[in-house]
């Protein structure tokens, strides 16, 4: 991997918890009119001390504000993080449940594990792919019934053109 590329990542300052922290406030917020530690606790499954260590952090960071001592409220950097995250969340599972034909549930863990790392340009692109694979066309359904009975293996290993050193359709 390309040193500029891991460094790229290692930068990104949205973690998994962080991501998850943002979107229940968010959530709650919408659910409720208001977010209080001992709900978003409940909601994320975390005690009330886990959620009172990262919810300082993330007042430390300027993503999340107290009002009146106990309402937590997004920053404005807060909720275009926490909008973000949920847009890319809508965006992958729509794709991995539509597009390739995963079951809800597994389109939906597999979003939680990579919606905090897509730039909104990568989502905005695989928005667009998921809106072109679902128009009712005879080409586009042809091509999603290909690809939910086509068989990953790597017939021909030196002609493949996807894999560089090592082949991926063998794992």
């Amino acid at each position: 991997m390309n040193n500029d590329v891991w460094k790229e990542f290692a930068a990104h300052e949205v973690t998994h918890s962080v991501a998850h922290y943002l979107t229940t406030i968010q959530e709650l917020r919408q659910r409720k009119g208001y977010a209080i530690l001992k709900d978003v606790a409940e909601d994320l499954q975390v005690t009330k001390g886990s959620a009172s260590v990262q919810l300082k952090n993330l007042k430390d960071r300027g993503l999340v504000s107290e009002v009146d001592r106990h309402h937590l409220c997004l920053s404005e950097d807060g909720e275009k993080v926490a909008l973000q995250v949920i847009y890319n969340r809508e965006v992958v599972t729509n794709f991995f449940h539509n597009v390739l034909g995963l079951d809800h549930v597994d389109a939906e863990i597999n979003a939680c594990k990579i919606e905090h790392l897509l730039s909104h340009e990568a989502s905005q692109r695989l928005l667009g792919l998921v809106q072109l694979l679902s128009q009712d066309d005879p080409t586009v359904a042809g091509f999603l019934k290909k690809l939910s009975s086509f068989q990953i293996t790597c017939p021909d290993h030196e002609n493949c053109g996807v894999c560089e050193d090592a082949c991926l359709g063998d794992s």
